[in-house]
């Protein structure tokens, strides 16, 4: 009887382990293969610096809500000083997922002056790392580093794009940088970089040494990188920040339409961008990692988490022509319909969400890494929701080899003389916001002679900042 009952027992806790291992298997608790994480990828740690710590009580603070400030000094191009008054703000925002993020804006306005107007400027920082987002690269480091991990080429976007927020000052008007990729310094996440910008607009609004407040008329202004984030923030201001006055918005080559992206870039000068941005949605995304690290070459996944240590400029230096037809084991055609991959990148496109804020959009007809289709697409997508836009479809350069030359790399600067007379233009106004789309082929908008206008004001003030002149300290 003992022996019988004993091997009742036994019988029984066989069974009881293996049904639970069937609900343990069942329920995901033990990894299989396919689950398994890839290899951390380790970023180059930060310079240390105590400003960027998220205080314990942020959760408690108000979107917007300035958690700290100091003074700096702001150099272009990471090399030449620029005389102007400058602060750098630590200001609570909204994570990706929702939680309370802390991040930085650098604002700086004409020596001595309290402007009454607000240019909030989103550069295309295009990086994953606090080197390369505007408050380190338009106040800190250097353009070259031999002995940087991030390196040699350290240069970050934003202190080029510089040349095109000192317009704002010589207009009179506070400009504000934001690090729209947030604490976590990401870069193509969808939502969440309009979340920055319009608490960094908040976080200006609130700094009591400038004066200004929620009926302050603001703008904003970006390209490529920051045109993205420029677009999201007119999509989220309605239900997010309606408070906030923004009279209008100018961006140029907002890649909203990622697949045809990476399929129009591919082989050419700035293919680089390839790796980076399929790096940058593995951070947002450890489940589009896990897929794309499976169809990878170890050539191609060596490139990927390489750019997770650089900033833009390095990464397509570093990829010059890069083909992901070399870089995968399936077709292009077949890793884009997995459905994790799909779905992240569908994640970040057109929204369907219809802005409030007055648009002027301008892009290149051969434009290699926003392509025309996609920008079109958006720009339909808010006019057919009501939305009024101005948009400018550039027909310069009309036949580049995109090896040789980039029609983004172009149109950055052609078109900047239109999308700055709008600026000034919706800054201005006293009247009602213009209704409707006005869309157009130009052969350039560059040629129109405000924008050329414009242009010789924007030399002006390169030629201000080389000798160290004051900006926009004139009379206004």
């Amino acid at each position: 009887m003992v022996n019988e009952t004993s091997a009742f027992r036994m019988g029984m806790r066989g069974v009881a382990a293996l049904i639970s291992a069937i609900v343990v298997v069942a329920t995901g608790l033990v990894a299989t293969p396919a689950a398994q994480a890839v290899p951390a990828i380790v970023e180059p740690a930060p310079p240390a610096d105590s400003f960027y710590d998220r205080p314990a009580d942020l959760a408690s603070m108000k979107p917007g809500e300035i958690v700290r400030t100091r003074t700096t000094s702001i150099r272009s191009l990471q090399v030449m000083p620029v005389n102007v008054d400058a602060w750098q703000l630590a200001y609570r925002t909204t994570g990706m997922d929702g939680a309370p993020d802390m991040t930085v804006t650098t604002v700086m306005v004409p020596r001595g002056k309290k402007p009454t107007k607000l240019l909030s400027y989103q550069a295309a920082a295009d990086s994953t790392l606090r080197i390369c987002q505007s408050s380190y690269a338009a106040t800190k480091g250097g353009p070259v580093d031999l002995a940087a991990k991030e390196g040699p080429l350290t240069f970050g976007m934003p202190a080029a794009e510089l040349l095109f927020a000192n317009l704002g000052l010589q207009e009179g008007w506070a400009v504000s940088m934001p690090d729209h990729g947030g604490g976590d310094n990401r870069f193509l996440t969808p939502r969440q970089p309009g979340w920055a910008v319009l608490d960094g607009i908040r976080a200006v609004e609130n700094f009591t040494r400038l004066g200004l407040n929620a009926t302050t008329p603001v703008t904003l202004w970006g390209y490529s990188g920051g045109a993205i984030a420029s677009s999201w923030t007119i999509e989220e201001q309605p239900t997010y920040a309606p408070e906030l006055n923004i009279r209008g918005a100018a961006f140029g080559a907002p890649e909203r339409d990622l697949e045809a992206s990476l399929r129009s870039v591919n082989t050419s000068l700035l293919a680089g961008l390839i790796p980076l941005a399929l790096s940058s949605l593995g951070k947002d995304s450890e489940e589009f990692r896990v897929a794309l690290d499976k169809v990878l070459t170890p050539e191609g996944r060596a490139r990927v988490d390489a750019t997770r240590s650089h900033c833009m400029p390095q990464n397509v230096v570093a990829n010059l022509w890069f083909d992901y037809n070399r870089m995968l084991t399936k077709p292009v055609d077949e890793v884009l319909r997995i459905p994790v991959i799909a779905r992240t990148i569908r994640e970040r496109g057109v929204s369907g969400r219809v802005p409030t804020v007055p648009a002027y959009v301008y892009n290149g007809i051969t434009e290699e890494v926003a392509p025309i289709t996609g920008t079109d697409e958006l720009v339909n997508s808010y006019c057919k929701g009501g939305e009024s836009v101005t948009y400018r479809r550039e027909e310069f350069p009309p036949n580049p080899v995109k090896q040789l030359m980039t029609t983004h790399g172009t149109v950055v600067v052609t078109g900047a003389g239109g999308a700055f007379t709008w600026l000034k233009d919706r800054m201005n106004s006293t009247g009602p916001a213009p209704s409707g789309c006005d869309i157009r082929n130009v052969f350039s908008s560059g040629l129109e002679p405000a924008a050329i206008a414009t242009f010789g004001q924007a030399v002006g003030t390169i030629l201000s900042s080389l000798v160290g002149a004051p900006i926009g300290t004139g009379p206004r």
